[in-house]
């Protein structure tokens, strides 16, 4: 093992050298030559300040999305005998397998959340010196406990179900755990606006009666029975301004952050607005969930391979006792972070397609493009979030399509009907 962490430090230290190298060389952000002076060039926008701490933020945040995966690897190898030590002391507390796993993870996460705490309020302490996030060390302190006991009330028991199917089931067990996955994502889906993020945040029905009629008569437009938008606390946290939809059925909700209703006009607002409807219109949280269902079963399916052929070479030298083992869990981490790494570009092309989408039937909403280009501006500004992102990055990390190219889909829209 010794020549292993030799060579891995070594590559590490290499890798994240090329990162760094990558993302902090050159003009790393700059917009199309053509676009010099115009609307979409941030300095016609943003001061050099602003521009200059959103590509410090981006930067560092690209690296650590590329870093940070390999430095997980290397810790959860790193926890292979640390996890069957812990095992065996799980078994001898605890007799009952059903409260086995439940304390294995308990102990194992605190483990892998200790470790990762340092680095994480490093990027906390960055993040508000650079003035992207306004979250006290005391909410962000409270943010991380609640999350760790959510992720583990989650892992105990999704990962406690697919243990139960390793040791139970023979033939064809990959196909049992995407099965359950369904059921157990719609749940989910369905509680997070009700359950799981008001825990983190403040929720309220839209306070501006003026506003929320202009919302309810686009929606009335767009043929949604919506009763109600809401806000939602945010500018205790950070500066930058955002909306979205989520949950599904009864549940499902349109939210404006309030940094949206302080710092955009109406007309900005309701291009926002129009947005979100569109992801509501034509079903992106359904398109979203099929497409997440079935990738899921391609990852499922080749985890499961993945994991049973890593338990066969490699599990006994860690004194694992095969695949039914929960002290094989960090073997099976590490094969989720790969591949949930590997398939990242595809996740966000269809998600960037879902983006674009919203973003055409917003403007056939309101046909009004240079309010879009305007709220963008401010998002732009107020998130410090660069205009533009080199393509590997946008690959690997754009969720949407960049600022840049939005803007320029908005001016096109506002140039065809001026025509």
């Amino acid at each position: 093992m010794r020549k292993f962490w030799v060579y891995y430090i070594g590559l590490l230290v290499g890798y994240g050298t090329i990162v760094a190298w990558y993302v902090w060389k050159g003009n790393f952000f700059g917009v199309d030559a053509s676009f010099s002076g115009t609307l979409i060039d941030p300095h016609t926008f943003m001061t050099n300040d602003q521009i200059h701490r959103a590509e410090m933020m981006s930067r560092l945040g690209t690296w650590y999305f590329f870093v940070q995966p390999f430095l997980m690897i290397g810790v959860l190898i790193g926890l292979f005998r640390f996890s069957t030590g812990l095992r065996t002391l799980i078994e001898k507390w605890f007799r009952s397998p059903f409260l086995q796993f439940p304390a294995y993870v308990l102990f194992f996460s605190l483990a892998l959340t200790l470790i990762f705490v340092p680095l994480q309020y490093a990027f906390h302490l960055f993040s508000r010196t650079y003035g992207v996030s306004k979250e006290s060390t005391a909410m962000w302190i409270t943010d991380l406990i609640k999350s760790f006991w959510l992720e583990w009330l989650g892992t105990a028991f999704v990962f406690g179900i697919i243990y139960i199917l390793l040791r139970k089931v023979r033939k064809r067990a990959w196909l049992w755990m995407w099965i359950i996955t369904i059921p157990l994502t719609l749940f989910a889906t369905f509680l997070q606006p009700v359950v799981i993020d008001p825990l983190f945040h403040t929720f309220q029905p839209l306070q501006n009666g003026e506003l929320k009629q202009n919302i309810l008569q686009l929606a009335n437009q767009a043929h949604i029975p919506a009763n109600d938008v809401y806000q939602v606390n945010m500018s205790e946290r950070t500066g930058g301004i955002n909306a979205y939809v989520n949950g599904i059925g009864s549940n499902a909700r349109i939210v404006l952050w309030d940094t949206t209703l302080e710092k955009l006009r109406t007309d900005e607002i309701l291009t926002i607005m129009a947005h979100e409807m569109g992801h509501y219109v034509e079903k992106h949280i359904y398109w979203g969930l099929a497409f997440g269902l079935i990738s899921s079963l391609v990852v499922i399916g080749g985890g499961f391979w993945l994991f049973t052929w890593a338990i066969g070479k490699w599990g006994s030298r860690f004194e694992m006792r095969g695949r039914g083992d929960f002290a094989a869990y960090p073997m099976l981490l590490v094969i989720i972070t790969v591949l949930s790494f590997v398939s990242s570009p595809i996740q966000n092309g269809f998600s960037r397609i879902l983006e674009h989408r919203a973003d055409v039937y917003a403007m056939q909403l309101t046909h009004d493009g240079d309010a879009a280009i305007r709220a963008f501006q401010k998002i732009a500004k107020e998130s410090l979030a660069p205009v533009t992102e080199p393509t590997l990055v946008q690959w690997f990390t754009g969720s949407h399509p960049t600022i840049e190219e939005r803007m320029v889909y908005f001016r096109t829209y506002s140039s065809s009907i001026g025509d």
